[in-house]
């Protein structure tokens, strides 16, 4: 299937994105941050956002906590944004997190993880594993239900939301009722095969970008046996709460994105995975206007919810 009309369009009335690995990293970042937070925000409505501190494991680090419309207690999501664990904050993907409130009717707590090169592999996962904690700690203070908890992200944060998911496993708690993995790897390297060939030259996401925000993101080689960069090389994945997979159909990492989700069903896992046709990598942070953007989150949603009514019916 050919590029998405609406992309097509956009992309052909701005000049080409260069590539990544010439950019100085302040420089991409500021690109990016500018470029993200003039997107249009989706059309929805919540009680409250707010931006708080909480103890992480290098000190003080945010997080932004949405409150949908409704009776609490809600069901919690703890987000975590994309950006190759190089570039993005909590400004970059507020349209994601919103979205996903007001749609999954959860409050949702998105994650500003430390970012390298400047703090390498683990530290993200480091970060994020300790504001799920958080989260479950205050559950009540943020109208949250600690019974009723997810992981989600795009990108770089659906590796992070996959890994986390393992370590909760592996650490008993807390108990997650659902995984939202917007086309986040399940591999590293991504292997050089099939849509990293087809799409090596975008749209958008370049296989050498991909290759950049890896080189500035690991220590040594090592770190790709280590499950958190790859979560498809963890010992088991029985047992893991069931798993919402969104692939780009455009998308050079599209084939790593959805090898994990036969990995999860070989165990038992529940999967939903869905590949959206004419997509290209980074599509719902373009949530405000296009329609696939919509659709995925939508079915992102409709996912979760499906999981938590699941939860309260067993309860």
């Amino acid at each position: 299937m050919p590029l998405d009309p609406i992309i097509e369009g956009m992309l052909s009335q701005q000049p080409e994105w260069p590539p990544i690995r010439g950019i100085p990293v302040d420089h991409l970042r500021e690109a990016v941050r500018s470029s993200s937070t003039q997107l249009p925000p989706p059309p929805v409505t919540l009680a409250s956002v707010e931006d708080r501190n909480i103890a992480g494991p290098a000190g003080d680090m945010a997080v932004r906590v949405y409150t949908p419309e409704g009776s609490a207690p809600f069901p919690i999501i703890v987000y975590f944004h994309g950006g190759g664990f190089v570039v993005g904050d909590l400004d970059t993907q507020d349209m994601i997190a919103r979205g996903l409130s007001a749609g999954a009717e959860s409050v949702v707590v998105s994650v500003d993880y430390r970012l390298a090169p400047e703090h390498k592999f683990p530290a993200p996962f480091e970060d994020s594993w300790a504001a799920i904690q958080w989260a479950a700690a205050h559950a009540a203070d943020i109208q949250g239900d600690v019974a009723l908890m997810a992981v989600a992200g795009d990108s770089a944060g659906g590796v992070i939301a996959s890994a986390c998911a393992l370590l909760a496993k592996e650490a008993g708690a807390p108990k997650l009722s659902a995984v939202l993995n917007w086309y986040g790897p399940g591999v590293h390297p991504i292997p050089e095969e099939g849509s990293a060939i087809e799409f090596a030259n975008g749209p958008l996401l370049r296989m050498d970008d991909a290759h950049f925000f890896w080189e500035m993101f690991i220590k040594d080689e090592s770190d790709y046996t280590d499950f958190r960069a790859s979560p498809m090389k963890a010992p088991s994945h029985t047992g893991l709460p069931a798993t919402f997979i969104a692939s780009a159909e455009c998308d050079p990492i599209r084939d790593a994105v959805e090898a994990y989700g036969p990995v999860l069903k070989k165990a038992g896992v529940e999967v939903e995975l869905k590949r959206y046709p004419g997509m290209v990598h980074g599509f719902v942070s373009w949530l405000g206007f296009l329609p696939g953007a919509q659709a995925a989150m939508a079915d992102a949603c409709s996912f979760a919810k499906k999981q938590f009514a699941a939860v309260r019916q067993d309860a």
